[in-house]
C-alpha cells in the first residue's frame, strides 16, 4: 500500500538532516542540529521496529567487522532489513576474506563499495581505519574504531536518554568505568552529552582516566564536566545518588595474573541496587544503562527488574535510530512517488 503523504514527510525530514553520502566516524562529525533531527526521524520510524517501511528498496548495506559484535552489527542489519534494503556481511575478515591474504583495508573498502551503498566498519586500529575510509567509494559508518570512538553507540544511548526525559540539557550523567582510557563509547558519549548541555561527571581510577585529548576537546565546548578519581564503592554510590543517569561503557577485563587486581578495582565502581532503591523510595529514578556485554561486578543484577533499567530498553531504540541514520546517509529517491511503503506496524 502506498502512503504518498507519509513518504513525502520522511523525504522532507531526511533532506533537512543533510547527511546524504557522508561518512560518520565520530559523534563530532554531526552538528547538534543533525543529532536532534536524527532523534526526530528515529521517533517517527519507531512504529516499524518490528515490521517494514520500504524507504531503501534496492539499497545494500555491507557490514565489515574485524572485531566481535552482537548488538552493533545485528541492529544495523535489522535496521536495513526494516527499511526494505539488503545486507551483505563479513564477520571474520582476517580468516575468511582476502584480508587473510594481506589485502589492505584500503583495497577492501574500494571493492566492497562497488557492492554496497553504505558500509559499517568495525576495526581494531583506529588510525588505519580512519585513513582507509578515504579510499571508499561508498559512505562509511564507524561501528567502533580501536579505543578511539564508537559514535553510533553513543548516538543510540543519547537517543534513549532523550526518549526517556524528552531532553538532554541539564541532565546529570555519570560515565563510570575502571578503564575510561580505553572506553571508546565513553569518549563518544561524553562528547555528545557535553555538546547537548548535560552535566557530565567522569568517574575512574586515576591511572585509567579519560585521555587528555578527550578532556581537552570537551573543555573546548565550554561544557559542564567534572572528574572524580579513585573512588571507593561507598563514595561512588554517594556520587551516583545525585545523578539522573549512570552510564557504564563497559570495561576490558584482563586475563591471567592481572585479572584479580582488576576485579578488585572494578568492584569499587559497582552500582548498588540499594542506592537506586533509596532514590526510588524518595520518588525519583536514577536510570542505569550499559553498552553491553556486561561483566559480573559492574552492577547488581537485581537492577534488571527495576524502573532504573535502560540497557535492554535501549536495544529497541537502537533499531529505530540506526534506521534514521541509514536513511539519512543513503538518501531517499529524489521522487518519493517511486517508493512503496509497507505500513503494517508492530
Amino acid at each position: 500500500m502506498t502512503d504518498k503523504t507519509e513518504i513525502e514527510e520522511f523525504a522532507s525530514l531526511v533532506g533537512g538532516i543533510g547527511l546524504k553520502g557522508s561518512n560518520l566516524l565520530s559523534i563530532n562529525d554531526l552538528t547538534d542540529e543533525q543529532i536532534l533531527d536524527l532523534f526526530e526521524l528515529g521517533r517517527r520510524l519507531e512504529p516499524w521496529n518490528r515490521s517494514v517501511v520500504n524507504l531503501l528498496p534496492g539499497k545494500v548495506l555491507a557490514t565489515l567487522f574485524f572485531q566481535p559484535s552482537t548488538r552493533t552489527r545485528l541492529s544495523f542489519e535489522t535496521a536495513m532489513h526494516r527499511l526494505g534494503g539488503a545486507v551483505i556481511t563479513e564477520t571474520t575478515p582476517l580468516i575468511s576474506s582476502s584480508a587473510a591474504k594481506e589485502e589492505s583495508l584500503d583495497d577492501m573498502l574500494r571493492v566492497v563499495a562497488q557492492y554496497a551503498n553504505v558500509i559499517v566498519l568495525r576495526h581494531f586500529d583506529d588510525v588505519e581505519a580512519r585513513r582507509a575510509v578515504g579510499s571508499s567509494g561508498a559512505p562509511v559508518i564507524s561501528g567502533g574504531f580501536g579505543q578511539w570512538e564508537h559514535p553510533t553507540q553513543a548516538l543510540l544511548d543519547l537517543y534513549t536518554l532523550w526518549r526517556t526525559y524528552g531532553r538532554i540539557k541539564d541532565l546529570k550523567v555519570c560515565i563510570a568505568s575502571t578503564d575510561l582510557d580505553h572506553a571508546r563509547t565513553g569518549h563518544s558519549m561524553a562528547y555528545g552529552l557535553a555538546r547537548l548541555g548535560a552535566k557530565v561527571t567522569l568517574a575512574s581510577p586515576s591511572n585509567a582516566r579519560t585521555p587528555d585529548e578527550v578532556m581537552t576537546k570537551i573543555a573546548s565546548l565550554g561544557a559542564s564536566v567534572d572528574e572524580q578519581l579513585d573512588l571507593e564503592q561507598d563514595s561512588f554510590n554517594e556520587l551516583i545518588y545525585d545523578m539522573d543517569l549512570v552510564y557504564l561503557p563497559g570495561c576490558s577485563a584482563p586475563k591471567g595474573p592481572e585479572a584479580d587486581a582488576f576485579k578488585t578495582t572494578m568492584e569499587k565502581y559497582l552500582v548498588r541496587y540499594e542506592t537506586l532503591s533509596r532514590a526510588q523510595g524518595e520518588g525519583r529514578t536514577i536510570y542505569v544503562t550499559h553498552t553491553l556485554p556486561r561483566r559480573q561486578g559492574e552492577m547488581d543484577l537485581r537492577i534488571d527488574a527495576t524502573p532504573s533499567q535502560l540497557y535492554f530498553k535501549a536495544i529497541a531504540y537502537s533499531v529505530s535510530i540506526r534506521m534514521a541514520l541509514l536513511v539519512a546517509i543513503a538518501g531517499l529517491e529524489e521522487d518519493p512517488g517511486t517508493l512503496t511503503t509497507v505500513v503494517s506496524r508492530g
